[in-house]
């Protein structure tokens, strides 16, 4: 039977006459089988000598040690003490009957003994996570101060043995262990009083599953151009109770990664890991992303993670404004190379085709939403203009359109006319001097 309320000393007192009798149990509840002493002391108020003749102690359910004891006379003003031992092998509360035996008279005084077996006791009072290192926080208790308290794992854990000393209430004990035990099984090493005790206690445990890791994928974009990259983002949080090893990412997608795998070595219970990749998608559809790590025990674990994105019908380099014009026979063709994307672009190049010539006009990078300009001269009136251009994971794009210019075509040079009419004008006026000049003659 377990007490709620106890008290540290039972202390009853029954004056008979001018005689005082007092007791006190310690401890004052004890395990079946443990000694409980009991200090009896009986007062002579009187002036004069009391005349006592035994005490004697009866029970069915209790042994007392002596059960009978003379006592003889007690002087005035003075205190006689007797010290017996109880004990019993039944639970619960019992009463032995003491009785003090005069010449003329007998008193009698019940003495109450409680025997428990439910102390000290064990509970959890931390949760446990299957499949994880339980670190369980374990709380000892016991209605009576206990000394030289040792409480033995009687399984795999860390500490094997909890110490405690002296527990007056409650104490709180951290152990270590891994298995996913369905009983938990304790031995108990204590003196209560002067007894000294071996028991062992057994906590069924109740497991939660395990948090195992939370993840997080994030794109910097979910629509992007033919030829643009994207970033992605994937955080790893290991919401375990033990460290996780081994922690290996694996991307899966159609395009190209700047990396298709990544290692963590360790995270700890708690810790947060952040990674970024790049990946320059082919075609719509999904990023998948494959975490595997281990547990303390070796065992492998797995998580996906997916994400879907739109690869447009359009290049992110686009050539605008585009303008052809003949001069002296020539093609010269201009424009605007705009970067439509949200991410630079490396190497970009403008290259004209002109029968078996090739044109270059290089640009370089151009940073996002922006544009270049360039200017070509060729000598065909059919060009095939090409644009090409590297994204950041080394992938190379290129397209590539015919541009048509009509060459105007002149019926005759001016040049032998404009040399004609100089020369008329010269002959005529030499013509003329030598008619001014005869004339004068």
């Amino acid at each position: 039977m377990r007490l709620t309320i106890l008290f540290s000393i039972i202390l009853l007192a029954l004056p008979v006459g001018a005689i005082t009798i007092s007791y006190e149990v310690s401890p004052e509840i004890v395990l079946p089988n443990g000694y409980a002493d009991c200090i009896i002391k009986i007062v002579n108020n009187n002036i004069s000598d009391v005349k006592i003749n035994s005490i004697s102690f009866f029970s069915n359910t209790v042994e007392v040690f002596p059960s009978y004891t003379t006592v003889g006379k007690i002087g005035p003003n003075s205190v006689y003490t007797l010290k017996v031992s109880m004990k019993s092998s039944y639970t619960g509360r019992h009463v032995v009957e003491m009785q003090i035996s005069a010449d003329n008279y007998s008193i009698y005084q019940p003495i109450e003994l409680i025997v428990d077996d439910n102390f000290p006791q064990l509970t959890i009072s931390s949760p446990l996570y299957r499949n994880e290192v339980k670190y369980a926080t374990i709380m000892v208790s016991s209605p009576v101060m206990l000394r030289d308290l040792r409480i033995e794992a009687l399984f795999n854990a860390t500490p094997k043995i909890l110490y405690v000393g002296t527990l007056s209430n409650f104490a709180q004990l951290n152990l270590k262990f891994s298995e996913d035990l369905e009983n938990l099984r304790f031995r108990i090493y204590f003196y209560n009083g002067r007894s000294y005790h071996e028991l062992e206690r057994s906590l069924k445990p109740s497991y939660i599953p395990s948090r195992g890791i939370s993840t997080n994928l994030q794109l910097s974009r979910d629509v992007v151009f033919v030829g643009e990259v994207l970033s992605i983002s994937l955080e790893i949080v290991n919401l375990r109770s033990d460290e996780i090893y081994q922690i290996e990412v694996y991307n899966f997608g159609s395009g190209k990664f700047s990396r298709d795998y990544a290692k963590v070595e360790k995270l700890s219970s708690g810790e947060k890991r952040i990674l970024n990749f790049i990946f320059s998608p082919r075609e719509s559809g999904k990023v998948s992303i494959l975490i595997t790590y281990r547990d303390f025990f070796g065992q492998k674990h797995e998580k996906w993670e997916n994400v879907s994105l739109l690869v447009l019908s359009r290049e992110v380099l686009q050539i605008t404004n585009l303008k052809s014009e003949n001069v002296f026979g020539k093609t010269r063709i201009s424009g605007e190379v705009v970067n439509y994307g949200h991410r630079n672009v490396l190497g970009a190049e403008v290259s004209a085709f002109c029968n078996d010539t090739k044109i270059n006009n290089f640009i370089g990078e151009i940073e996002a939403n922006d544009y270049e300009t360039f200017e070509l001269e060729v000598g065909c009136t059919e060009v095939i203009l090409k644009l090409s251009w590297w994204n950041e994971v080394g992938e190379s794009f290129s397209v590539s359109e015919m541009v048509k210019s009509e060459i105007v075509r002149e019926e005759g040079s001016i040049i032998p006319l404009f040399v004609a009419v100089i020369t008329s004008v010269a002959v005529f006026v030499f013509i003329l001097y030598i008619f001014i000049r005869s004339r004068k003659k």
